[in-house]
């Protein structure tokens, strides 16, 4: 244990207190009163707590757990939410288990966003990076901040060893940046200080600008819902645990006035998906990747849901949603729009 302004929190198991020192002095966390945090892999929770001990709140702690080095399996969720419980000084810190990368979940907007030596990670999971910082703005108010440190290019041994081969020559400071643009002002504070290759900047979000198509609605084949709802439901089910809700069986299509925007704003992930369709749904499945873009049709959240290589027309949109959006949405013409 350590601590900071008299805050005594858990540095984990990777940590020395003169290498947290030297990664607290690069990271230039605000006036964090009063304001929602959220840490994007939390670990063992130090920067949640830290946050909570000046003034932070709601904080909010994001870990997929892990196996620990010397300790095996550990649920560090449970574990920090057991001393969040037990502090006063923590109350305002609550733990969530998410893959980010792999689950997109949604959890509200905050004033700062701490991605503290996890974006690699999250990046080999789904080997985009349009798709993580597609999450990174759909949870930062505007004007609020994502305080970022990593490494930048594959010179540093953490890349090395989490990032796959597939993975890595897309991993570099360019590409994080342009990922980034649509929906943030990039600052370079300085080296991460801890170590050489590593280096810490920050994110303000901006407004993107504004995007709505004319969408009419088309009739469906009545494919979709036994897709869904083959092998009991399995598409469903994936689909749950990606987004966080069970999707409605069967989607809703639509033919837009003009290109949907295919190339921003999505989160990505792999779904089974049949071999060869024209063989119906009892032939062989195997994962495909997937895009899901946040969006709202006639005011109601929805995702348009499109697996990579589709030769559909570049209008042609596919929506899903936790309810029936033919209930919602009337007959005729309807706007669609990004959800941010």
């Amino acid at each position: 244990m350590t601590g900071f302004n008299g805050l005594a929190v858990d540095m984990g198991e990777y940590q020395t207190a003169a290498r947290m020192a030297a990664k607290r002095h690069a990271v230039p966390l605000p006036d964090l009163a009063g304001r929602a945090v959220l840490d994007v892999g939390c670990d063992h929770g130090y920067w949640s707590f830290l946050a909570a001990g000046l003034g932070a709140g709601p904080v909010l702690g994001l870990d997929r757990n892990r196996v620990v080095r010397g300790k095996g399996p550990l649920n560090l969720v449970a574990i920090n939410r057991e001393r969040a419980r037990s502090d006063f000084r923590y109350r305002a810190c609550r733990f969530e288990q998410v893959d980010l990368g792999r689950q997109w979940h949604e959890f509200g907007l905050f004033d700062v966003v701490l991605c503290l030596s996890v974006y690699h990670h999250i990046y080999e999971n789904c080997g985009d990076h349009r798709a993580v910082w597609t999450w990174l703005a759909q949870h930062t108010v505007s004007g609020g901040v994502v305080l970022w440190e990593g490494p930048v290019d594959d010179t540093d041994s953490v890349v090395q060893r989490n990032v796959s081969n597939a993975n890595r020559p897309g991993y570099s400071r360019a590409a994080i940046l342009a990922a980034a643009a649509p929906w943030f002002a990039a600052e370079r504070i300085g080296p991460a200080l801890h170590e050489p290759t590593r280096e810490v900047w920050r994110f303000t979000r901006v407004a993107a600008a504004p995007l709505s198509w004319t969408a009419t609605l088309k009739p469906g084949a009545g494919g979709a819902a036994p897709a869904f709802e083959h092998a009991g439901g399995r598409r469903i089910r994936e689909l749950a645990a990606v987004l966080g809700w069970p999707p409605h069986p069967g989607s809703l299509n639509l033919a837009l006035d003009r290109p949907f925007a295919w190339d921003r704003g999505y989160v990505r992930a792999q779904l089974l998906d049949v071999v060869d369709r024209k063989a119906g749904l009892g032939s062989p499945w195997a994962p495909r990747w997937a895009r899901l873009y946040p969006v709202t049709i006639a005011g109601h959240p929805a995702h348009a849901l499109r697996f990579e290589g589709e030769r559909y027309p570049e209008t042609f949109v596919e929506l899903i949603a936790p309810v029936r959006l033919r209930d919602l949405v009337q007959e005729g013409t309807a706007c669609l729009a990004p959800q941010f």
